[in-house]
């Protein structure tokens, strides 16, 4: 289960600024990656009283070749950039985005993030909006928008800068993507409390969700797919 928090090509991921917290010390690293926006690919899931739209895209420069070593404590700053605009449809109750690291030698366990994203086109400020995600077998940074902030919006980079919070070994990371959900027709009048849609989205079969309070930049509350 992916439970994230909204509050509010090669890798150049060098160790920048490392400082000391008591005994532990930890690094901050600077990651840029790519993505083609052709290669994305988007596919539907219906569950019982919604319709799901999912759109996922790979990127490029973390790879088994240019792999990244983080343990808890650690910040990352990612700058993705994209060959040509890319937009995230509106949905109709509820947008999600997240950016996500993973491997295929993950430890086990619960791990946590919290961050923020910010979208650009042409170098100016799309979105802005403080988040984060708390799941397994990767680390997840996302935002979520409910109405009236869940309209389409187009972006050629976005950074995800986020500190990890939880994880329970020291990792190296070589597989990023991202994914957006759009929710359609949920069966609920109107835009529930967090707490409605945390107990209505959690009876979904397959998708886990729970949704936490915070804002910013008046951009909604907080969404979690399975991925």
């Amino acid at each position: 289960m992916l439970n994230l928090r909204l509050i509010g090509p090669s890798i150049a991921a060098a160790a920048v600024v490392a400082f000391a917290a008591g005994a532990a010390q930890a690094t901050v690293y600077d990651l840029n990656l790519t993505g083609v926006t052709g290669d994305t690919f988007l596919f539907t899931q219906d569950v019982p009283g919604a319709h799901l739209d999912r759109g996922i895209l790979s990127l490029s420069g973390l790879d088994a070749m240019n792999t990244l070593t983080v343990q808890q404590g650690d910040e990352i700053h990612a700058t993705v950039a994209f060959d040509t605009p890319f937009t995230v449809p509106a949905s109709v109750d509820l947008t999600s985005f997240v950016f996500l690291l993973s491997s295929a030698d993950f430890p086990g366990g619960l791990t946590s993030v919290l961050g923020s994203t910010s979208f650009f086109l042409g170098g100016m400020l799309v979105k802005d909006s403080l988040g984060g995600g708390d799941t397994t077998g990767q680390l997840a940074n996302g935002v979520g928008y409910f109405p009236p902030n869940n309209t389409a919006f187009t972006f050629d980079s976005f950074t995800s800068n986020f500190t990890i919070d939880v994880l329970s070994a020291p990792v190296a990371l070589d597989n990023s993507r991202i994914l957006y959900t759009l929710f359609t027709n949920v069966a609920v009048v109107g835009v529930p409390e967090p707490g409605t849609w945390a107990m209505m989205l959690l009876g979904f079969g397959g998708l886990g969700v729970t949704l936490r309070t915070r804002r910013r930049f008046g951009a909604g509350l907080a969404a979690v797919v399975r991925t």
